[in-house]
């Protein structure tokens, strides 16, 4: 294959991924010029590439002409999931704080790459909180429990080079904002192993998380998620250190 040929090819594989990349929680469904604008290319290319991806499963299409990510995606992104070592690791850990505590349980994978969350796991308990991430959702490293339970998990150096690169932007009035203080309470965190948060990242939920390491690198963590009126500081700090307990028997801590 000559080299044309070979960036032709990448420029239509770039194109397609550009394309499901348009859409999210905040736009699901998409008309077509509204892709074309968001992925910056003409209407007849755009629709084009969306032709093929509908035959492939990646994205179908409503009566009214709009396109919205296809079945396909969701069989690969259990797969992803399912291969992950951080799921391998926290599985029997997460269904038993499920049924130690009665609470939600999140778990979520680091993209050091650019520096977000996603919740690859979940499982539900009696007492559901009044609003959590759906499996799936990417979020920007900053504030709150997962964040932070991340964020413990790095060596100092390492947190020094990552904190000045993070998007903080305010999700409630209890987000911390400021970089500095985000580093202290990191430092804070990371004397007890776990992270604690109450409404900073969801009006009226609280959690508390732990990290979890592959091959001796924080690749993600462990969560407990309740109602902020079911979780007193005291129960958070009984919780954090009931996920460490659980968590160690399946890595060190």
């Amino acid at each position: 294959m000559t080299d044309p040929d070979r960036r032709r090819r990448v420029r239509s594989v770039e194109r397609a991924l550009d394309i499901l990349s348009a859409f999210s929680a905040a736009h699901p469904r998409l008309q077509l010029a509204e892709l074309a604008e968001a992925v910056g290319l003409p209407r007849p290319s755009a629709h084009r590439i969306a032709a093929t991806l509908i035959e492939r499963g990646f994205l179908r299409q409503d009566p009214d002409g709009a396109y919205l990510l296809g079945i396909r995606l969701l069989e690969l992104g259990s797969q992803v999931a399912q291969s992950s070592p951080v799921t391998r690791l926290t599985e029997e850990p997460a269904n038993e704080l499920v049924r130690l505590t009665g609470e939600t349980v999140l778990v979520a994978e680091v993209d050091w790459s650019d520096l977000t969350v996603v919740i690859i796991g979940k499982r539900v308990g009696d007492h559901p909180p009044p609003a959590i991430s759906p499996v799936g959702r990417r979020m920007s490293l900053a504030s709150g429990g997962l964040a932070k339970a991340i964020l413990l998990g790095l060596p100092p150096d390492e947190l020094t080079d990552v904190l000045p690169r993070l998007r903080l932007a305010a999700r409630t009035a209890l987000t911390v904002v400021d970089p500095k203080r985000l580093r202290s309470a990191v430092e804070a965190c990371r004397r007890s192993g776990y992270a604690v948060q109450s409404g900073e990242f969801l009006p009226g939920t609280a959690a508390a998380a732990a990290p979890v390491f592959v091959d001796g690198r924080v690749a993600g963590a462990l969560a407990v998620v309740g109602a902020s009126a079911r979780f007193p500081r005291r129960r958070l700090d009984e919780t954090g250190q009931l996920i460490l307990r659980v968590l160690s028997r399946t890595q060190p801590v």
